[in-house]
């Protein structure tokens, strides 16, 4: 077994680039029967490519090597992201605008995949120089999060957005993924729509977005540089799922509908003062799925591939002390409790809402 390190070889970039967006351009026209070809045209396009690499493999496994990442990341890192799915069914290729040089390092963005809620873009990044060996102890493991991350300082702009998007403060954008090799480090990134400043616009069927990157960091690495990108996006809306739901809590929550995506479960809330209910005002709530296990989510998101969502249910419970309050947090998180929440929230909540998301 040979191991090929991309480095080691020289690979003129003029060759690289021109196989590298042939074989995209390919692979994207071809996309567009996928819906019809479904499992058929995977295999076709998978053999189409192994024949291309094929071809170039004696004479430069460098290039064969970066051909097969190139279009093929979200088959590597998609079970490790914020909101794991099958991406790599759905994602198109990103051909124009997604290939950028700076300071000795490369950034390619791979493949996209749209919905009304956010965007996930796959990218590698490529060192010259390679990267320092604890980078590795990035790692993180937090609750259902677990991988390497790298930080990225962007500023964006969606051609929907008045003014230019570039006027706007944009918080770094993480990119988890997993390295391929000492230069290498593939992975994807999730840009989310529900928050500031996107969520102020409403996002149109198409739209074209542009990216620029300043610098790439985690605890053990740091590089500044410019990396640009543009490309245009098209939003899928055909496998979102919305359960109208307008059930009120006592202390005046209401819950309005649940919106399902491929990858996300998000829960519409809002709050009206008439509806609270004495001293309810001040219920904390938490969320279960049907299987009885505590719902992590990030503002009513959570994932829709970790929990079983035929079901929710979200009881509404009062934390008298500050004491009281971490009592209950502790069982929440506690794996070996898990058989007895059910039971032990039917006792201490004063009020629940079941949700039914089964498609029946």
């Amino acid at each position: 077994y040979m191991q090929i390190k991309f480095d080691d070889i020289s690979v003129p970039t003029e060759k690289l680039n021109q196989v590298v967006a042939q074989n995209l351009y390919d692979i994207k026209i071809r996309y567009k029967k996928k819906r019809q070809w479904n499992y058929l045209f995977r295999g076709m396009v998978a053999a189409v490519v192994i024949l291309s690499v094929a071809g170039v493999y004696f004479t430069n496994p460098a290039l064969a090597a970066k051909l097969l990442l190139i279009g093929h990341i979200f088959e590597k890192v998609q079970d490790g992201m914020m909101f794991p799915g099958n991406f790599d069914e759905v994602a198109e290729p990103v051909t124009e605008g997604n290939v950028s040089e700076s300071q000795g390092i490369t950034i390619t963005l791979s493949e996209i995949y749209c919905d009304p809620r956010a965007m996930q873009v796959s990218a590698v990044i490529e060192t010259k120089e390679p990267f320092p060996e604890k980078v590795k102890e990035s790692n993180i493991l937090y609750g259902d999060d677990i991988g390497y991350r790298m930080e990225l300082d962007v500023e964006q702009d969606f051609d929907f957005m008045t003014p230019s998007g570039s006027e706007d403060e944009w918080t770094p954008i993480e990119m988890r993924g997993e390295y391929v090799d000492e230069h290498t480090f593939v992975g994807a990134i999730y840009i989310p729509f529900w928050v500031s400043p996107i969520v102020r616009y409403t996002v149109p069927d198409t739209f074209q977005w542009k990216l620029k990157v300043s610098g790439i960091r985690n605890q053990y690495y740091s590089k500044e540089g410019t990396w640009e990108f543009k490309t245009d996006v098209t939003v899928d809306r055909s496998q979102i799922k919305v359960v109208e739901v307008n059930k009120s809590a006592p202390n005046g929550e209401i819950i309005k509908s649940v919106t399902m995506t491929p990858t996300e479960v998000y829960v519409d809330t809002v709050h009206d003062d008439s509806r609270e209910s004495g001293s309810y005002e001040e219920l904390q709530s938490v969320m279960l799925d049907a299987d009885g296990r505590h719902i992590i989510d990030k503002v009513w998101t959570f994932s829709a591939e970790r929990y079983n969502v035929s079901k929710i249910t979200i009881y509404y419970f009062r934390a008298e002390t500050d004491e009281a309050y971490m009592e209950i947090q502790e069982k929440l998180y506690d794996e070996t409790f898990q058989d007895q929440l059910v039971e032990y929230l039917e006792e201490i909540s004063v009020e629940k809402i079941e949700i039914d998301l089964s498609d029946e």
